[in-house]
């Protein structure tokens, strides 16, 4: 069963409450569009309007921001618009369908099995992307020994994101995040919620002698 109250992103980024779209503008979106899937509706109420989980870098459409791209449903783009994430209109009416991403070759591929994955994959990159309210502001260069050492030291995320970028992400508390994006090597980003845990995650980078861009 779909995680409906986002316990998972709401950790990560600290969230309390409700920080989304009036229920009006969600059922105007739905009407529009004939259905809109459980998941997203509830994400759309509870944190839509997150900015740092939301906007970052890539964004989520808002509820009257989304638009069709043949058989397909766009609700999140890239930050440069070379990239969206949709849903087949055929699947609107499922809870949680499956999420498909138009990639640079402007083909649509299967990004992630359901929706709830996809968007907890999303936040994980949104959070390791300076999202996170300490954020070592580099980008890091990295060998396959450094990131071998990174795994050691931090959990893989169950999420990953693999059509656009291939990523992957890495942590030990909810709220810490490494993202790891292979390009050649590694490139990789990190933060955290926590100053205490930053200062420790910094602290183990600064171990393993890296080079920022």
């Amino acid at each position: 069963m779909a995680d409906m109250n986002f316990l998972k992103i709401r950790n990560l980024f600290h969230i309390e409450g409700n920080i989304g779209f009036h229920t009006d503008e969600i059922n105007r979106a739905e009407n529009k569009w004939g259905a809109l899937p459980a998941v997203l509706k509830e994400y759309y109420r509870q944190l839509g309007a997150h900015e740092r989980l939301n906007r970052t870098q890539n964004f989520l459409r808002r509820p009257d921001e989304l638009f069709d791209r043949g058989e397909y449903l766009v609700f999140y783009i890239e930050n440069q618009d070379c990239v969206d994430w949709c849903i087949r209109k055929e699947d609107l009416g499922e809870d949680n369908p499956a999420v498909y991403c138009r990639n640079y070759n402007d083909e649509i591929v299967l990004e992630s099995s359901t929706l709830t994955d996809f968007l907890n994959a999303m936040a994980l990159f949104q959070a390791g992307s300076w999202g996170m309210d300490y954020a070592d502001e580099n980008i890091y260069s990295i060998t396959e020994e450094q990131a071998e050492k990174i795994r050691e030291k931090y959990k893989k995320r169950k999420y990953e994101l693999h059509q656009w970028l291939r990523m992957s992400f890495y942590g030990n508390f909810d709220d810490e995040v490494i993202l790891m994006t292979e390009n050649g090597d590694y490139d990789m980003t990190f933060g955290a919620e926590n100053e205490e845990r930053f200062r420790k995650m910094v602290e183990f980078m600064r171990g393993l002698g890296l080079e920022a861009y």
